[in-house]
């Protein structure tokens, strides 16, 4: 395995000397480590893994990764959606081997505004499937990766500052690395950086009730290249906000996606069950020394009357292995019954007890196989691989309307669209067949003052698609005063009301 090791030690060259300035950044996503809590701000809410250190990075290492869509995202949204879910597709299918990916080639900024799209709170579907595909590749975001904080220590406190602040300048020279580790790294030389697609960021430690955390933001507060990289969406499913939109991947989007994806980028990994040799009709080699596959396309996976509602899809490829550091292949097929991912659309507010819930929710890592012993690395996060199946379900994603008990009433527009550039957006409509079998779905909270909820309950409206229905208030279950009137869109409008209880309080909506 010399051979092997020397390719690892030189991938890894960058961790022991920095040759040249690292102005750029990704990061690698795997299941959470043990250290990795809320409680030292290493994950956010509905993140699904956390950020891993170089060499122990999770991938695919099969060249065909399928998709689908199920019967309740066709019902929700349609062709238009299948449409814009597949042009994000159409940009990652578009790159060229990891041999020839070269980043200089693609800009440090993507992002745009589409102001028309912001006025109407369109949020662009097909640039948060690219952001939610590349962190299903293994990429995560790398702005909260650049300084992670380990373990807490009482000696972050600065006695300069503000008892709950600690500024990086206090902590940097002492706190790296057993307290602070560093994720986020420069896609040429693959040491830590602290730069996102040649953006320099800062660090500060915060302290709150039983909570820690690291708040990493650009070191130039007026910088156009903030948050940049288009993994950065795929963990905060609203990051871009109405109006935003990628018009493609940039720089450190794909040196992350070349690093993972390289033939120099050897790891023992095995195959994934469905994988055999179709030679010898029998599994062949199976965990062995293994480059990247260069290239990964995505292969829309039919819909069809068998089982699981897909017809099968297999394919063929040469799978790569080292033996006595002797590169060799192998044919092997794969056959797959349903999508490798398989996208859905529910209404994800239903189960939530909070006005902050997610507008996506996808599988979790903790199907990825790692294999940090069998690479040299016992007890490590990784290297691993990435495994199916995986269910990226988005929000019904409906507008607000907001009230209070002085009879203020408004209204926020919001919905999943498609943004085609600065001046050309529409949004996309739910597709319903029956719209007279579709009632209003209502989620329906109570806030004190601070919107903290008091309450939260889902209504359903019985009234057809384009019927309107009124939001009313009545302090004695007798007179009724109407706040505001919605119109059932298809999607889940959700209802704020903000106020006390004092008088009781009752709430209803009720057809017009």
């Amino acid at each position: 395995m010399k051979f092997i090791k020397t390719i690892i030690a030189s991938l890894g060259l960058g961790l022991l000397v920095q040759l040249v300035p690292s102005a750029y950044g990704f990061a690698l996503l795997g299941p959470f480590a043990p250290w990795m809590q809320a409680s030292n701000g290493v994950y956010y809410p509905y993140d699904i893994g956390g950020p891993m250190d170089i060499g122990s990075g999770y991938r695919w290492n099969v060249p065909v990764i399928t998709y689908g869509f199920d019967k309740s995202f066709l019902d929700y949204f349609g062709s238009n959606g299948v449409t814009a879910v597949e042009s994000a597709i159409k940009t990652l299918n578009n790159l060229p081997p990891a041999a020839q990916l070269e980043p200089t080639n693609y800009p440090i900024i993507t992002e745009q505004w589409n102001y028309a799209a912001q006025v109407q709170g369109i949020n662009d579907l097909k640039s948060q499937t690219l952001s939610l595909l590349l962190e299903q590749l293994g990429l995560t975001h790398p702005s909260s990766s650049i300084y992670v904080m380990k373990q807490w220590t009482p000696n972050f406190y600065d006695p300069y500052s503000y008892p709950d602040y600690s500024p990086q300048d206090y902590w940097s020279s002492w706190a790296i690395p057993d307290y602070i580790v560093m994720r986020n790294f420069d896609p040429e030389s693959l040491i830590a950086s602290t730069y996102i697609n040649n953006t320099l960021y800062y660090a500060n430690i915060w302290t709150s009730i039983n909570r820690h955390f690291v708040l990493t933001y650009p070191a130039d507060p007026f910088s156009t290249g903030a948050y940049s990289a288009v993994a950065e969406g795929g963990y905060i499913t609203y990051i871009l906000g109405a109006g935003g939109f990628y018009t493609g991947l940039t720089y450190d989007d794909v040196g992350g996606l070349r690093y993972q994806l390289s033939a120099a980028n050897v790891n023992y990994e095995k195959l994934l069950p469905d994988v055999y040799n179709s030679t010898l009709h029998k599994r062949g080699v199976n965990g062995a020394w293994r480059p990247g596959v260069e290239k990964i396309t995505f292969a829309r996976q039919k819909n069809g009357g068998w089982p699981d509602g897909f017809r099968p899809f297999g394919y063929r490829y040469a799978d790569a292995y080292f033996t006595n550091n002797v590169l060799k292949q192998q044919e092997v097929a794969r056959y797959t019954f349903k999508p490798d991912i398989l996208f859905c659309a529910a209404d994800n507010a239903e189960s939530s007890t909070d006005i902050d819930f997610p507008w996506v929710i996808r599988t979790g890592t903790t199907r990825w196989l790692n294999n940090a012993a069998a690479n040299g690395n016992t007890n490590g996060e990784g290297p691993g691989v990435i495994q199916p199946p995986i269910k990226i379900t988005f929000h019904k994603l409906g507008a607000i309307a907001v009230t209070d008990d002085s009879g203020y009433a408004g209204f926020n527009n919001q919905g999943w669209g498609t943004i085609a550039d600065q001046t050309n957006c529409f949004l996309l409509s739910p597709f319903i067949a029956n719209t007279n079998n579709h009632p209003l779905a209502i989620k329906f909270y109570f806030l004190t003052t601070g919107m903290v909820p008091i309450t939260n309950e889902l209504w359903s409206v019985k009234t057809p698609v384009g019927g309107q229905a009124a939001l009313q208030i009545s302090t004695d279950k007798i007179n009724w005063n109407t706040l505001i009137t919605v119109t059932n869109a298809g999607a889940v409008v959700e209802w704020w009301h903000e106020g006390t209880n004092i008088p009781p309080k009752f709430f209803r909506a009720i057809p017009q």
